[in-house]
């Protein structure tokens, strides 16, 4: 039950305090409009004109050259706008995942901050928050590649490793949701308690309650394809947008408010399955008081 009650209580604490996801709305609206800036704006030039290797090998052996020396430097070009992007992405996001995952604490325990407060939190942690995050995105895919070589080793030994590679798939899909839990559940315990090393209380918690970690996992995988479903018409509106430079920033502007929904969904629900976990964790420590006391419930 603790997985379906954080799934829900997500939904009803985003709309009782929805400060939650104005954060979340103004990091997209920041990423909008720089997405499209940083990214080479002559990337259409990458679409090589077709009726020049319609022409014959005369057109192809003459312009050949040229056009792969162009597409060389436009993809460098793309490749170094990529990774300026990511740079300022994961930074903002680590500001605002630990701003957004704060007010969800403090909303719970009725404590009150304003928005500037919050961004302001989320600046001074964003080096621990960024730090987590890489620490467990490099631990989920060490975890899921480890699950993945028992299918690898069913492909190389068909046709007897068909067992193999159903078993390898189901250990992928249970890695993969406890993965999910153990990344939801790192930064709340972070901004609860103040110390990066408190986000590693994270695998005890969902070692201990696997059947919990697991069905949360699985809710969050249908949360995001929901929230995929609802953007899709924008998504469609967004590539008819893309052939001129005032489409592409008209695109990147409509899709931030669905992005926004997707980020305060997936840091929101990490802070009310941590919510959900504490409660289970009180209740034992109780009923355990009761029994030493000889009493029995």
């Amino acid at each position: 039950m603790g997985a379906i009650d954080a799934f829900v209580n997500t939904f009803s604490l985003m709309v009782k305090n929805k400060n939650l996801y104005v954060l979340a709305l103004i990091m997209s609206l920041i990423l909008a409009p720089l997405s499209v800036y940083v990214l080479p704006q002559d990337l259409a030039e990458l679409e090589m004109n077709q009726t020049a290797f319609q022409g014959g090998d005369v057109i192809v052996e003459e312009h050949g050259g040229a056009l792969s020396e162009e597409f060389t430097q436009l993809f460098e070009e793309l490749l170094k706008a990529l990774a300026v992007l990511l740079v300022i992405s994961l930074i903002l996001s680590s500001i605002f995942q630990y701003s957004v995952t704060r007010g969800a604490l403090a909303y719970i325990k009725g404590e009150q901050y304003s928005l500037s407060e919050l961004i302001v939190e989320g600046i001074r942690h964003f080096p621990g928050t960024l730090l987590i995050n890489i620490i467990y995105s490099i631990i989920s895919v060490a975890l899921i590649g480890a699950a993945a070589l028992l299918v690898v080793a069913g492909v190389l030994t068909l046709p007897v490793g068909v067992v193999l590679i159903i078993l390898g798939l189901l250990l992928v899909l249970v890695v993969s949701l406890l993965a999910i839990a153990l990344s939801e559940l790192a930064i709340p315990l972070y901004a609860d308690k103040g110390h990066v090393g408190d986000s590693f209380e994270a695998f005890r918690l969902v070692f201990k309650n696997m059947l919990s970690s697991l069905g949360f996992g699985l809710l969050i995988l249908v949360g995001i394809f929901g929230i995929m479903v609802a953007m899709s018409p924008v998504q469609f509106i967004g590539v008819a947008l893309l052939d001129s430079e005032a489409g592409r920033y008209i695109s990147a502007f409509i899709q931030a408010p669905f992005e926004a929904l997707l980020y305060t969904f997936l840091w929101v629900a990490g802070v009310t399955f941590y919510e959900e976990l504490k409660k289970k964790e009180e209740l034992k420590k109780v009923e355990e008081e009761i029994l030493d006391l000889g009493i029995e419930i």
